[in-house]
């Protein structure tokens, strides 16, 4: 029996017929995660492994990962359209939301009721912290803690929320991520193509439609070595890390510039005096990167985005690379300060000096639901959302 698992709130009339799962394990004092006003004690608790879930439903639609880095195959893997087709039903889906917020947390009762009432074959999973928030709602529910491996169980993932909660789900994910179809509830939302009110078409055209449009977003990879070569554990994992956005190597709150050595696939590129570097995707081009002065890239056009924040030159430009380029960003010895690498936003290690972070395209994307064939809903996107270009006055009206 696996250590961790998942832990399933079931009512304590009957014990599940399953003889798969009915190892029963009796009433025991609930976990602080349990200790809410809205539990009772009679209710009892049992933990299922991962083997006691079925594998996902292999969808058909194309593979969410190039073969390896054969620039062609790359290229091609980026720009195909992709549908998403079953060939069952899907079993498993996982709801992430945005945590301590209200609507969100109506919003997140109002789908698992639908989904109960309307497919109740499908089993939803959530997170520790959305079991907490929704109380006596999730007795039904399967609650995975984060040290679970979701890839092989889950089919396909709804977020509630804002490009966050999709940021999140990502890191969620170190190897195959399944389709994700977001629901906007945030404060920006520019990443997600439906409103909540569109929630009961969306999932019914995802779960029992013909086929559904998929936009690959590609991520990045990294892992950290010292000026040795030997590689540094991160995280506690000796294993890559992925991004949506962007890998950002930056100087904190140390006021003084970093002196960072870039490199391309071995090759010296350039030496930058900056308050930073930033290693976007097409996804990321709109986030940090854009602020820095970066292109807008589309999330169709596989590329890494360099971009240098606040250098010390007037000929410092952003560049665009290759999806198949190896990008090795090492702090030199003449910089006078440390540099804080974050992943998405979230800081993962103190890089010292002569070590070094090497960047590149993951193998693993991130197929998200579309409304169309995706390039629209990134134009409308930046029209809407971004008001991209737009005058202080807008005289022009849209036909």
């Amino acid at each position: 029996m696996c250590t961790t698992g998942l832990l399933l709130l079931a009512r304590c009339r009957k014990p599940p017929p399953s003889s798969r799962t009915s190892a029963y394990c009796g009433v025991r004092k609930p976990p602080s995660l349990l200790q809410a006003r809205c539990f009772h004690r009679s209710q009892l608790l049992r933990t299922l492994s991962l083997r006691d879930l079925p594998d996902r439903v292999c969808h058909d639609s194309p593979a969410t990962e190039p073969a390896g880095k054969d620039p062609s195959a790359i290229a091609l893997h980026s720009a195909l359209p992709r549908f998403l087709r079953w060939p069952q039903p899907p079993r498993t889906v996982l709801i992430i939301n945005k945590p301590h917020d209200e609507p969100t947390r109506v919003a997140f009762l109002e789908v698992t009721s639908w989904l109960r009432q309307s497919h109740p074959s499908i089993t939803i999973i959530v997170e520790p912290a959305t079991a907490a928030e929704a109380g006596s709602e999730m007795l039904d529910l399967v609650v995975a803690d984060n040290s679970e491996d979701l890839t092989r169980v889950v089919d396909f993932v709804i977020t509630l929320g804002g490009d966050g909660t999709i940021l999140h789900t990502s890191s969620l994910f170190p190897t195959r991520v399944p389709p994700i179809i977001s629901f906007s509830l945030g404060t920006l939302g520019f990443l997600i193509p439906f409103g909540i009110g569109d929630f009961r078409t969306a999932l019914q055209n995802l779960i029992a439609g013909p086929a559904v449009p998929l936009l690959h977003r590609t991520r990045l990879t990294c892992a950290f070595f010292r000026a040795n070569g030997l590689r540094i554990v991160t995280d506690g994992l000796d294993t890559d890390l992925q991004a949506m956005n962007d890998i950002v190597l930056h100087r904190g709150r140390h006021p003084h510039l970093t002196i960072t050595e870039c490199s391309v696939d071995g090759e010296f590129l350039t030496g930058g005096i900056a308050d930073g570097l930033i290693v976007s995707t097409p996804t990321g081009s709109t986030a940090y990167s854009l602020s820095a002065g970066g292109p807008l890239v589309h999330p169709a056009v596989s590329s890494l985005i360099l971009t240098p924040i606040c250098p010390r030159s007037l000929s410092f430009r952003p560049a665009l690379l290759p999806p198949t380029s190896t990008i090795r960003l090492r702090l030199s010895r003449a910089s006078r300060v440390q540099a804080d690498v974050s992943v998405d936003g979230r800081d993962v290690h103190l890089l010292g000096r002569e070590e070094y972070v090497e960047v590149r395209a993951s193998r693993w994307g991130i197929p998200c639901v579309a409304k169309g064939d995706g390039g629209r809903d990134w134009v409308g996107g930046i029209n809407r959302t971004l008001k991209w270009n737009q005058s202080f006055v807008n005289t022009f009206k849209e036909p």
